[in-house]
């Protein structure tokens, strides 16, 4: 197990290539969440999509820092700095950023205002994110060694 930034050229890309089918994945579920919403419970339906916002941006990172070492503190800063941004939702934002957040993209990125009950499923997402790095990287180092 190499820990380190100096990976391989091949096993660079590899490292490269799961957190970023990861991303791609999360986009598609986000879409998917964003057109069956309606057909969710209400809890789903009003908070759910916290997780694959959250799961996205730590492959993301990972995309960017492949290393093994960063992947927990990938996944805890990117529920720190999502949960952030849920606060800083009960706050007035200057006036340019609060037209910002009324467009699709704007709400997408910064939400529409505070909600408690979004926390969970960013802790969730964040959870999900270790998960698929972890377990990926455990399946890669086991075939590396079998290969």
């Amino acid at each position: 197990m190499n820990g380190g930034l100096t990976l391989p050229t091949d096993q660079r890309t590899a490292a490269r290539a799961v957190p970023a089918l990861f991303c791609i994945a999360s986009v598609i579920a986000c879409f998917v969440y964003a057109w069956t919403r309606h057909q969710l419970p209400d809890w789903w339906r009003n908070h759910g999509g916290g997780i694959p916002y959250v799961a996205f941006w730590i492959c993301f990172w990972h995309v960017l820092i492949p290393a093994r070492k960063y992947i927990l503190p990938i996944c805890i800063g990117c529920v720190l700095f999502t949960c952030l941004l849920e606060f800083i939702q009960a706050a007035s934002l200057p006036q340019p950023l609060e037209d910002f957040r009324r467009t699709k993209f704007g709400a997408a990125w910064l939400g529409y205002g505070f909600d408690a009950h979004d926390l969970p499923p960013y802790f969730l997402g964040g959870l999900a994110g270790w998960l698929l790095l972890t377990l990926t990287g455990i399946i890669h180092d086991n075939g590396r060694r079998s290969g």
